[in-house]
Order: C-alpha cells, then sequence, then structure tokens
C-alpha cells in the first residue's frame, strides 16, 4: 500500500510539472480527477470516473471531466484506447510497461499482455518496410471462454 501511494504521489508530482511546462492551471477539482485516474488500475470510461464521484457525493461535470482527459491525453499521462464500443476508454501510463491488448467481443472483458518475441517480430516488420517505429497499439478482439454460449451466438448475429 506505501508503495502505491508513493507512486501517486510521483504520477501527482509529473502531471504538476507538465502542467506547468504547458501552461495548464492547477486546480483542486483537476488534481482530484488527476489523483483518482492515477488510482485506478484498470481501464475506464469518463461516465465510470463521473459516476464513482457521484457515489462518493461529489458533483463532476460531464464537460469538467472530459476536459480534464483531454489535459491529460495532451500532457501524455493517460492513453486513449478504443475497443469497439460506443465509447472510449483511457489507462493511465506513468509507471507501466508497454502493453497489449485482448478484448472479448462478448463480454468486454480486457486482457492486457506482453510478450517480447511479439515485440521484436513487430520490429522486425516496421523495418523490413522501411520504418522504425515509434509506437504502435495492438487489441486482439476475440472471445473468451467464459462467456455463455447464447452471448456468443448473440454477439455473432449482432456484427
Amino acid at each position: 500500500m506505501e508503495q502505491r501511494a508513493a507512486n501517486i504521489s510521483k504520477e501527482m508530482t509529473l502531471l504538476k510539472e507538465r502542467m506547468q511546462q504547458h501552461q495548464y492551471k492547477s486546480t483542486p477539482q483537476r488534481d482530484e480527477i488527476a489523483d483518482w485516474v492515477f488510482r485506478t488500475h484498470e481501464h475506464f470510461t469518463v461516465e465510470e470516473l463521473i459516476a464513482s464521484f457521484r457515489e462518493k457525493g461529489k458533483k463532476v461535470s460531464q464537460a469538467t471531466a472530459y476536459r480534464v482527459i483531454q489535459m491529460m491525453l495532451d500532457l501524455k499521462l493517460i492513453e486513449e484506447h478504443d475497443f469497439g464500443k460506443d465509447y472510449k476508454f483511457y489507462e493511465h501510463t506513468p509507471g507501466h510497461e508497454h502493453h497489449d491488448h485482448i478484448v472479448c467481443m462478448d463480454c468486454g472483458k480486457i486482457i492486457e499482455f506482453s510478450d517480447t518475441s511479439l515485440e521484436t517480430l513487430k520490429e522486425k516488420i516496421t523495418l523490413k518496410n522501411g520504418f522504425r517505429m515509434r509506437k504502435h497499439h495492438l487489441t486482439i478482439y476475440a472471445e473468451c471462454t467464459t462467456c455463455p454460449p447464447e452471448k456468443r451466438v448473440l454477439t455473432r448475429r449482432e456484427a
């Protein structure tokens, strides 16, 4: 628990430094939202962020939440993911190594994974085609084995 608190403190310090460098104004509400983001170690939506605040009896407008998320994207403190839904998912990046994702198309379960041989292959393919890789996102859409068969059939018909 102490390590997690130390990481959040480092992440908040990084936020403050980058906000100052990019001339963003610090406000208590921005800090509180950023703290929530850094404490969340799962992929989240803006709606989940807002709901979490409301559960605690705190008000955060949708506009404010989206502005803070955009600021954190601009400052490269979070990443945005499109996992094939009508909304985006976010995750904070400081202190986390690069990873790829597997998403269940039926239940929405998201798994993070890393594979050094796959990373080597991606780099090899990039160079073979005359490019130098700067960054990438790999998302595999699949069916997890824990989804009930009837749900899989419905999803396939809808797709």
